[in-house]
């Protein structure tokens, strides 16, 4: 009697087609350290920094020496540039996160005056629904988009339009 052979090619096309659906492991990863660390810095900062750079402000890379914000205009950078050692002390002193953190670095992310960047995103998002309609998103994709949603957006048009999505 032979022992029956479980059907790898079938298993293997049915996990592929589940990961196709999902961000890859190490983007989730990445975004999720990086809402967090954001939110961390925008709690710890929100006394030093004006409000109108605080809403732009963005974790976009994170080690423990190194910080890496995304901020939405050339003076905003400027400003967390001529300010870095006061903001670095307040980051180390105040947060585990970021208690060996030595330089925060500062990338500007265009972005027009009418949320361009937001409506940009909004338009991406559907057109990458409408490529996947017949895939399905993964219940973690959803709660990572409702979640993102929820917490880290303060565009109401992107928050609906993320919201739709995670559920549609």
């Amino acid at each position: 009697m032979s022992k029956k052979q479980p059907n790898r090619l079938a298993q293997l096309i049915d996990h592929q087609a589940f990961a196709g659906s999902a961000l890859p492991r190490t983007l989730a990863d990445n975004m999720r350290l990086y809402i967090e660390a954001t939110n961390e810095v925008k709690e710890l900062l929100v006394d030093c920094l004006p409000e109108e750079i605080l809403n732009t402000c963005w974790v976009v890379g994170l080690t423990s020496e190194q910080l890496i914000l995304s901020v939405g205009s050339m003076t905003a950078a400027n400003h967390i540039r001529y300010l870095q050692s006061a903001y670095l002390q307040v980051l180390t002193e105040q947060s585990i996160t970021f208690k060996q953190l030595k330089q925060i670095r500062v990338v500007v992310a265009k972005n027009s005056a009418d949320n361009h960047s937001s409506k940009q995103l909004s338009a991406t998002l559907s057109k990458s629904s409408k490529a996947n309609e017949n895939q399905a998103l993964s219940q973690n994709t959803k709660r990572t988009i409702s979640q993102a949603a929820e917490h880290v957006t303060t565009d109401e048009n992107l928050k609906k339009a993320l919201l739709r999505l995670a559920n549609h």
